[in-house]
């Protein structure tokens, strides 16, 4: 176990994933819609 944690790799992988979370959260739009619109509400919008 202590070998693990003296790893390089891990140490990378584990900087990659907190770079790549941190860089999904600060480059996702305050305005991106996440579920798409239901048939339904799109036809109420259009008219």
């Amino acid at each position: 176990m202590k070998t693990l944690f003296k790893s390089a790799m891990l140490w990378r992988f584990l900087g990659g994933f907190a770079l790549g979370g941190i860089g999904v959260l600060a480059l996702h739009p305050a305005t991106a819609e996440t579920v798409p619109h239901a048939p339904a509400t799109i036809a109420q919008t259009a008219n």
